[in-house]
């Protein structure tokens, strides 16, 4: 029989772990990638193991090239040592989140953002996409915020509008190799972070969504495992919104006022910006 592998960035925490738990449950091996927090990474993976799953861990910083070929040759050991197992997927989870308003981006952090957040997962799919078989997936996690003016949170809308126009034009190309590629757009998704304990805080975020409330991550594990699955073998170049309705301008954006709450009451600041293990 043979073990179907799915490569998922970001995944020691958040939306990441979510995805890589349904994966694993699934019957799929997982590649848990993960930036800096090698302690949650490799207890998720053993959780995995204790259940029954494979699972492996891979450290990489996706910023630089030399994180992304780590990663693709981590991946291509092992597909050698195991002859039995297939590269059926790749969850491009990973993103940098929180930063400058409009005011305040500047070219080093416009940089920095779009590396993470648009350059690693274009360029993770041109080296993995090769090793998959005929009927494998690439999944982009994107995000609400590429849909409604986001003033306060600028770089980071801009590189999911990206990521999304990538899933559209790279639909065709892959098409030809047997692959196919789509985008999962989450709202405010309760990542375990302090924000969603505030009651304040969490009506604000529940209002941006024409269903209320915010969503739990196995709701975007949900959606990825569809796209990941043969039950998605005629969807490419497309986006499964799960953000509640929060894409459809059921309320005007007050981004900013999210920020300060943020910035206020839970002390959320510049030491949070650039960790790209885990995703809105």
């Amino acid at each position: 029989m043979t073990l179907q592998l799915v490569v998922i960035t970001g995944a020691s925490g958040g939306i990441g772990r979510a995805i890589a738990s349904r994966m694993s449950r699934e019957g799929y091996g997982v590649l848990i990638h993960y930036s800096s927090n090698r302690a949650a990474a490799e207890l998720l993976a053993q959780k995995i193991r204790d259940a029954g799953g494979l699972a492996w861990t891979q450290q990489a910083d996706l910023s630089h090239d030399d994180g992304i070929v780590g990663l693709r040759d981590r991946v291509r050991r092992l597909l050698d040592q195991q002859p039995d197992m297939e590269l059926s997927g790749l969850v491009n989870n990973a993103a940098s989140m929180l930063g400058p308003k409009f005011g305040e981006a500047q070219s080093a952090t416009f940089d920095s953002y779009f590396a993470v957040n648009a350059r690693a997962p274009l360029l993770l799919t041109q080296e993995l996409a090769p090793l998959m078989f005929a009927g494998g997936s690439v999944v982009n996690i994107s995000s609400a915020a590429a849909h409604f003016a986001s003033p306060g949170d600028i770089i980071y809308a801009m590189t999911k509008s990206a990521l999304e126009a990538f899933t559209r034009h790279a639909a065709p190309s892959l098409a030809r190799q047997g692959v196919r590629i789509n985008s999962v757009i989450p709202g405010f998704t309760d990542n375990g972070h302090a924000a969603f304990a505030d009651p304040d805080i969490r009506a604000h975020m529940s209002s941006f969504a024409a269903m209320g409330g915010v969503a739990r991550p196995s709701d975007i594990a949900a959606a990825v495992y569809f796209l990941i699955s043969e039950e998605s073998a005629r969807t490419t170049g497309s986006a499964i919104d799960v953000s509640g309705g929060s894409t459809i301008a059921a309320r005007p954006s007050t981004s900013s006022s999210l920020r300060s709450l943020l910035r206020d009451d839970t002390g959320v600041g510049p030491s949070v910006r650039l960790r790209h293990d885990a995703v809105t």
